[in-house]
């Protein structure tokens, strides 16, 4: 899982190969030391959110490629936000989100912004690490 967490580096390559189902991949080392790798395939797959120790897969339709590696290219600092929490899935690439400016009124953070998403997201890690479960907000990577 990653919440809000800096871009320190990126590497960006356009594939054509035959054995892979993208043809675009941007690759983004974390702050934490974690490689998020963003896949660009024709069309986002079911399983399109996945995570292994030290590694975050994020597959986004290949229309998205442009847009992602341009906020890459013109904004400081950039963000990735990768996570399944409560049948919510996030995967992100940000700007930093002001999360200062409190909860809203009413509800409070029901919503399904961003914003809101990673408020939950570290409420529910400070839950985990509290309770001292072990567990966290995310699935892991299928075997194959």
């Amino acid at each position: 899982m990653a919440i809000a967490e800096r871009i320190l580096t990126y590497s960006a390559r356009v594939i054509q190969t035959n054995y892979l189902d993208h043809t675009r991949q941007i690759t983004l080392k974390l702050e934490s030391g974690t490689v998020a790798w963003l896949l660009f395939p024709p069309v986002r797959p079911v399983d399109w959110l996945q995570f292994a120790p030290g590694q975050i897969i994020i597959s986004m339709p290949a229309a998205d490629y442009y847009d992602v590696y341009h906020l890459l290219q013109t904004e400081k600092p950039v963000f990735c936000t990768a996570l399944n929490l409560l049948g919510f899935q996030v995967g992100s690439v940000h700007t930093e989100l002001d999360l200062s400016i409190g909860e809203p009124t009413g509800e409070g953070y029901t919503d399904q912004s961003l914003e809101a998403l990673v408020v939950r997201a570290r409420a529910a890690q400070a839950e985990a690490a509290a309770a001292g479960d072990g567990h966290s907000a995310e699935g892991s990577v299928p075997a194959g």
